[in-house]
């Protein structure tokens, strides 16, 4: 499948970036995860399969392996068991992607930066401070922050209502289809990120690493009278600090219902 590579993205307000696989590198422990818990079923994971796991919330992860291995019924004890092994896998450490220290620095002067993860938030939190990317972001949302997760729209329009950027001025990097679907149900330009794409990877823009220089160039490109962004407000938990000259947010927009 022929890709196009997009030289120039739209006028770019803000940058929402996933976490798993796009900024830290945690996808080998849930490839090597879900391959484990076929294999204890006789099923050997192949790559198609593989990539058709990828990005899933850990609820429709455990009914795509239910489905996969024929084993339905049992999609909840699935999920748990992935789960485990993952969280096992975790404690030996995580790292950066590719190129993604240098980006997120250089992204972070230009425009507001927030991660969106299919991830329990808590956990995103974990990873990025792991890898000393914590500070540049204004805004951390994991799966427990919404009603559906990724592929419903719901992570990225609350990324833009937080950040008061119309999703229609922001570019998501995803690393994975769910991710691209939520992105553009959402109305964000999605640019997909990774090594080893597989055909249902399709977004506005394509690339295979965020070391890309192209890709930096694209979003950090100087806007008619922009002069870069100087203050940032860091998030802890969820809720933006409050700029200079913005008003507060109020306790109401710092946490969307949780299912």
């Amino acid at each position: 499948m022929t890709r196009t590579r997009a030289t120039r993205v739209p006028p770019t307000d803000a940058v929402v970036l996933d976490c798993d696989g796009t900024l830290v590198d945690t996808q080998a422990h849930w490839d090597r995860a879900c391959a484990a818990v076929c294999a204890r079923h006789g099923v050997s994971l192949g790559d198609t399969d593989r990539l058709a796991l990828v990005g899933l919330h850990l609820t429709e992860l455990g009914r795509a392996l239910g489905r996969l291995l024929g084993r339905p019924a049992e999609h909840e004890a699935l999920a748990g068991q992935v789960r485990e092994l993952v969280a096992g896998g975790l404690d030996e450490g995580v790292t950066a992607m590719p190129g993604a220290a240098e980006f997120v620095a250089r992204l972070s002067t230009t425009r507001p930066l927030a991660v969106v993860s299919n991830s329990p938030r808590r956990a995103v939190l974990q990873h990025l401070a792991h890898v000393g990317l914590t500070d540049a972001f204004e805004l951390v949302l994991g799966s427990d922050d919404v009603d559906h997760p990724k592929p419903a729209p719901d992570l990225y329009r609350a990324a833009c209502e937080r950040l008061r950027v119309a999703p229609g001025r922001a570019v998501a990097v995803e690393d994975s289809a769910v991710g691209i679907r939520s992105a553009r149900a959402a109305g964000l330009y999605a640019v997909a990120v990774s090594a080893l794409p597989g055909p249902a990877l399709t977004g506005d823009a394509f690339y295979t690493t965020l070391a890309d220089p192209e890709l930096l160039r694209s979003l950090t490109r100087p806007r008619a009278g922009e002069h870069g962004h100087p203050v940032r407000a860091v998030v802890a938990a969820g809720r933006p600090q409050t700029r200079p000259g913005s008003h507060d947010p109020g306790p109401d927009r710092v946490r969307l219902p949780v299912s």
